[in-house]
């Protein structure tokens, strides 16, 4: 048996995205002594480096936490907790402000006021832009976590799962364990509290926006660990991902900016036939819309949409100043000119909107555990409002922080269960064989062909639009999968072992598609983004209430849980 290296901290940040920082940074900022894990640099690697950086706050003058809170609950096809929804309307604007306070900056109007954008489901102007969109988040998080001597950061540190602790009466997290990357060790990191900020499972689809980090670990971890998760149904498809020229693939181009108000395009059809209505729906519809008109052949010569803008009433000089942003900037110097070029798009898995259930101080159901969104999901319901995403890791993040740190101080740190720190290093490294390294790349590919295949079947059978036949085909595609991954072994490699971490990945991908295919087999509806073609009614009478997915023994067990009401 290897050896463990052994930490402890107050509190333990497992992300280094906008949430985790945040949740860092409350802590800290509370008196708490934390540590922060990422799997990859910090400011250079996950999810939310790729957001534009929208952010909602009702700062406008008309507007209203009451507001938000009917305009997030009624966008959610009410399905999201409200007593989540509420403590996010309520904390937006201190959020933003808070943000301006650890460097990141805001488009401003002339006078010096915030610039407010209006996106489809907001009563009011809502959306600030922040400059530099996610890099300038997190950018400006981690200087701020810099500065703090009560935040260490640990790069390229892989989390494998959460060690339970041993409570008395009730089930409580000790810390997680995982590799150090940099030096090959196998660590356990004892902590009061642990807080998940690892974002969603996007890279589960073939046809996604996010980068390769969004592949689910913390749902799989916190579902290993007896947590539950709800609505694992629920993943938001944004309707314009670049599918063409190759080069972009994956890239996306604001729907949004389609509204008359903003650049008054459209997405249009082979045939030139403009495919959404003005003003514009939200997501969901708007991606239905699309996928109607794609599944019906009117898409183009590579599956997808004509996203454009170059007939805009606005004038193309409009058109090109609005579009001189990083995203924008990002699309030319590929050389393609957004202001004038019809890119191909279709719908594309953007945000998780299910996850790991959260109480309003992000406690999960097990104890000494916290989460934030997007892993965390039960506030959004069925759909999510733009700028949603952004103001959430900040609202959430802060409030993580400040309660995980509560309840490491309020309760003492329990014991490890040493018997499930040895099982999670057998299960670590039985994964490591005496292959030679000539052959690491035989079985790379195997690697590579067996996600291909999950991704093809879970885009082909839980996209936009679903059915019982093909679930079911699903859930035995995935069957087939575990199977053959049971197989296969990595060489021994001391440090930044990549094919372990790849295999482990894969690992929590299966089990995460599980969790979808069963909570879409449940929801006998559609609502939002979950779309049944043979149940293609929302149903008010059974269906308000969450999917829930949980852990007994070693299958999944699905079931309901109430929405919260306040």
């Amino acid at each position: 048996m290897r050896a463990v290296q052994r930490c402890e901290t107050d509190v333990l940040v497992v992300g280094g995205g906008a949430a985790g920082l945040r949740a860092a940074l409350a802590a800290a900022e509370s008196g708490s002594r934390v540590i922060v894990v990422n799997k990859g640099p910090v400011s250079r690697s996950g999810i939310t480096l790729a957001a534009a950086g929208g952010m909602q706050s009702p700062f406008h003058q008309d507007d209203s936490v009451e507001q938000f809170f009917q305009d997030t609950l009624h966008c959610g096809y009410g399905i999201g907790d409200q007593n989540l929804a509420w403590t996010f309307a309520a904390g937006a604007c201190d959020a933003a402000l808070d943000m301006e306070r650890y460097g990141a900056r805001f488009v401003r109007n002339a006078d010096g006021g915030l610039a407010l954008g209006k996106f489809p489901g907001q009563t009011y102007p809502r959306n600030l832009f922040v400059k530099g969109g996610g890099v300038g988040i997190v950018s400006a998080l981690w200087r701020a976590c810099l500065a703090n001597d009560y935040i260490s950061i640990r790069d390229d540190f892989f989390v494998t799962g959460l060690i339970n602790g041993k409570a008395i009466g009730a089930s409580q997290v000790a810390g997680v364990a995982g590799l150090d990357l940099r030096t090959g060790d196998f660590v356990l990191i004892r902590a009061g509290a642990v807080i998940l900020a690892t974002g969603g499972c996007q890279r589960l689809w073939e046809v996604n926006d996010c980068p390769a980090d969004a592949t689910g670990e913390g749902l799989s971890y916190a579902y290993r660990a007896g947590a539950d998760l709800v609505d694992m149904e629920m993943l938001l498809f944004y309707p314009s991902v670049i599918v063409w020229p190759p080069s972009l693939k994956g890239a996306f181009v604001h729907y949004e900016f389609l509204a008359e108000n903003i650049l008054d395009g459209n997405v249009y059809d082979k045939f030139g036939v403009a495919v959404l209505p003005k003003p514009l729906p939200v997501r969901d519809q708007a991606m239905r819309l699309m996928e109607d008109a794609i599944r019906a052949g009117r898409g183009g010569e590579h599956n997808g949409l004509l996203w454009y803008v170059g007939d805009s009433p606005k004038g193309s000089e409009v058109v090109r100043k609005k579009l001189d942003i990083a995203q924008y900037n990002y699309i030319k110097a590929h050389g393609v000119d957004p202001a004038d070029a019809r890119i191909e798009v279709s719908p594309g898995a953007h945000y998780l909107m299910g996850g790991i259930h959260i109480d309003e101080n992000c406690q999960t159901t097990l104890g000494g555990l916290f989460a934030t969104p997007e892993c965390a999901g039960n506030f959004d319901g069925a759909n999510r409002l733009a700028g949603s995403g952004i103001a959430a890791t900040q609202v959430f993040g802060k409030r993580a922080g400040l309660h995980a740190g509560q309840w490491a101080s309020a309760n003492s740190m329990v014991d490890v269960d040493e018997v499930s720190v040895e099982a999670e290093m057998e299960r670590v490294f039985r994964r490591i064989s005496r292959v030679p390294i000539s052959k690491a790349a035989e079985a790379g590919n195997v690697l590579i062909t067996l996600q291909g295949r999950l991704k093809a079947a879970v885009q082909k059978y839980a996209g936009v639009s679903r059915e019982q036949a093909g679930l079911a085909q699903l859930a035995q595609e995935i069957c087939a999968i575990k199977q053959e991954l049971k197989r296969q072994k990595v060489p021994d490699v001391k440090v930044f072992n990549q094919a372990l971490v790849d295999i482990l990945q894969m690992e929590s991908m299966c089990e995460v598609a599980t969790l979808v295919t069963g909570s879409a087999q449940l929801r006998t509806e559609s609502r939002g983004h979950h779309y049944r073609r043979d149940f293609p009614l929302q149903d008010d009478l059974q269906w308000l209430q969450h999917t829930c997915a949980t852990m007994r023994g070693t299958e999944a067990v699905f079931g309901t849980k109430p929405i919260r009401t306040i």
